[in-house]
């Protein structure tokens, strides 16, 4: 009797994807799982109003991070104030997870995408006339400058800064607006929101509230948050992107253009 063999056979390959892809997805799941409640700290300038107020929770840009985690389960954590180089001398040696507003240049720290865009300007009292056209230009003036000025306005301006004989940066931008309208100073680079803010709230000790020109020799400067932990970073820069799909992020622009910086609860 002749006796037949017959093999069974069988493709593994989709049996073994799907089991991957499953195995995948569960894992996926419990990471997300883990990270939800997950609480993160951030250092930024101690110097920052109206984005941030010192002593209060409050300020754009802090409704804005703050609804970005909520909505993405994540916890606002403590935020320390500090210079701009204590910040980002923070997070290199991770005491804290992240720094706001981290130059596009942090050597050994993770970007996230920007939260917000600054308008970083030159200011000069009207009467004085003077005749701002280029960043080149500003060699002829004093000039005072927010703190590390020279690591976020570009490459020509870095460039100037290092040979102007009369530029400064303080970390105080409360006393460059003070400076400007004392006139012990020709001019200062501030952002447009902060120079608004402080000049309203220094209308008391201004002597003379002369009239001001802005110049707008800069682009647009994106404001990045940087982590020392890639894993960190991809969650905020996921809360992010949420945040930035929904309302809500034009609703908090709007609410401090109105000079309101104190928003999630109206939102809300």
């Amino acid at each position: 009797m002749k006796h037949t063999q017959y093999k069974i056979s069988f493709n593994i390959k989709p049996i073994l994807l799907g089991f991957l892809a499953c195995f995948s997805f569960v894992l996926t799941n419990e990471v997300t799982l883990a990270a939800e409640g997950k609480t993160i700290n951030f250092a930024t300038s101690s110097s920052i109003e109206p984005y941030f107020f010192v002593d209060k929770k409050g300020g754009l840009q802090y409704e804005l991070l703050n609804a970005a985690l909520e909505m993405s389960h994540l916890q606002l954590g403590e935020i320390t104030f500090a210079t701009n180089r204590r910040a980002l001398r923070l997070v290199k040696t991770k005491k804290i997870d992240c720094i706001i507003n981290a130059p596009s240049n942090s050597d050994g720290l993770f970007l996230t995408q920007s939260l917000i865009d600054y308008q970083n300007s030159v200011f000069f009292l009207t009467k004085n006339k003077l005749k701002i056209d280029t960043i080149q230009d500003l060699k002829h003036y004093s000039l005072i400058g927010f703190q590390n000025a020279d690591h976020f306005l570009g490459e020509e301006f870095f460039d100037l800064s290092k040979t102007h004989k009369n530029y400064n940066e303080i970390a105080s931008q409360q006393n460059q607006v003070l400076m400007l309208f004392s006139e012990r100073i020709q001019a200062i680079i501030l952002e447009r929101q902060i120079f608004n803010y402080y000049r309203n709230q220094l209308n008391d000790r201004i002597k003379f509230p002369y009239e001001v020109t802005q110049v707008i020799l800069f682009d647009h400067s994106p404001r990045y948050i940087a982590c020392h932990d890639p894993d960190t970073t991809a969650l905020v820069d996921e809360a992010i992107s949420h945040l930035k799909q929904t309302n809500q992020y034009q609703q908090i622009l709007l609410y401090a253009e109105q000079g309101n910086y104190k928003l999630t609860e109206q939102i809300k």
